[in-house]
């Protein structure tokens, strides 16, 4: 039998600023509306504070009301974290790890981890969410996720890093671009060519817009989409190029679909690649099984595109 340590009280407030209202709170859990709605007033009662804003489309939480989910959310993930480590103590070969990481890593690394972990440890399982650097780092900070895979975290002494590594910039073409089987290239040359770039909600085109304006200026790119799948799919056609990492584009140059043409800008900095756990607690087995083995695998995959790994 699972463990139920999240008063009951905490796990329905948590799934109506979840859900959005009392009703579809009620349906999710199973739970009449009225029970839901007295446990929340009673909440706001002792706590002597509004924690939801209600208006006639739903709640909305107010700063209280996100502080006292913020609690429930770590309870629940300390929660897990017992569960998992009495079973460990018990013998059992058994565990959920929680992983957050890159889009880019969605057809690539990701994939081949779950599929070795399937063949070597048939009772740990994963909860997989793809998050932005900034989301990765704050659901690390409250104890939802185990580990994070992330780029260009900043060094906190609250988070302790297994693995890290530069990911250098460089130009990704299709067969039939100019530039492709071309040794190296700078951004001026790159800029002469028709850009294909990720919209600004994704990390790589963040940090180039933080440190590399200028390119954009310059040349207005062709194609801005926030899907990084649909990206290399058009840069397979050879008619644009794409300023990332080897990283972004592993399984399409691995298969030779793409090629990359390393930047050789005296300034241009890489980015990083790290993973990383929460220094303050405790890793389940699980998890720590899980970062060995992304600390091991990415460096494997990234020299098979002729990156040489060079470790913080």
């Amino acid at each position: 039998m699972p463990l139920h340590l999240l008063p009951r009280s905490l796990n329905y407030l948590e799934a109506v600023a979840r859900v959005g209202s009392v009703q579809a709170a009620s349906r999710q859990l199973g739970i009449a509306a009225s029970a839901i709605d007295r446990q929340i007033i009673a909440m706001e009662d002792v706590c002597q504070t509004p924690l939801f804003e209600r208006h006639a489309r739903g709640m909305r939480l107010t700063s209280a009301g996100e502080t006292v989910v913020l609690l429930a959310r770590r309870w629940r993930a300390d929660e897990a974290r017992l569960e998992e480590e009495l079973r460990i103590m018990r013998g059992e070969q058994f565990g959920t790890v929680r992983l957050g990481a890159m889009d880019s890593l969605a057809n690539s690394i990701l994939p081949d981890l779950i599929e070795t972990f399937a063949e070597r440890y048939a009772r740990i399982r994963f909860s997989v969410d793809i998050m932005t650097p900034k989301e990765v780092a704050h659901e690390l900070e409250i104890g939802s996720i185990d580990l994070a895979l992330a780029f260009n975290l900043p060094t906190d002494k609250s988070r302790h890093t297994l693995w890290s590594a530069p990911l250098p910039f460089g130009c990704v073409v299709g067969a039939g671009h100019p530039l492709w089987g071309a040794e190296r290239t700078t951004l001026s040359e790159a800029a002469k060519h028709p850009l294909a770039v990720q919209s600004r909600v994704l990390p790589v085109r963040g940090y180039l817009d933080e440190r590399y304006s200028w390119l954009f200026d310059q040349t207005e790119p062709t194609l801005v989409t926030n899907s990084l799948q649909f990206l290399k799919q058009t840069l397979i056609g050879g008619s644009y190029l794409a300023i990332t990492s080897q990283l972004d584009a592993l399984r399409e140059l691995e298969d030779g679909s793409l090629f990359f043409v390393p930047l050789v800008d005296k300034n241009l900095r890489p980015q990083t690649i790290s993973v990383v756990v929460d220094a303050r607690r405790p890793l389940p087995r699980a998890a720590r099984l899980v970062g060995e083995a992304l600390s091991e695998m990415l460096p494997a995959r990234l020299s098979r595109v002729g990156l040489s790994m060079t470790c913080d």
